[in-house]
């Protein structure tokens, strides 16, 4: 008998899947630029720069969707 659902495994990878691949570009990033030389360095720039580039998208994202506070209505008032 399993105990284990299929949403679950589905959420798992929902989840985590961002981030692992995140953390597979930059090491991959950081490999290349030990072993590959100057194309290397370049592959570097863009795998490890991806993560910062990603929180400033989601950053930017957030700022703009932000509701000033106290600025909602409440309903049936």
């Amino acid at each position: 008998m399993m105990h284990g659902s299929m949403g679950r495994a589905r959420l798992w990878i929902r989840v985590f899947a961002a981030p692992a691949l995140l953390a597979a570009a930059t090491t991959t990033g950081l490999l290349a630029a030990l072993l590959w030389g100057t194309a290397g360095q370049y592959v570097a720039w863009v795998t490890v720069g991806a993560p910062v580039a990603v929180v400033a998208g989601v950053w930017v994202r957030c700022r703009s969707q932000k509701t000033r506070p106290f600025s909602r209505t409440i309903p049936g008032k």
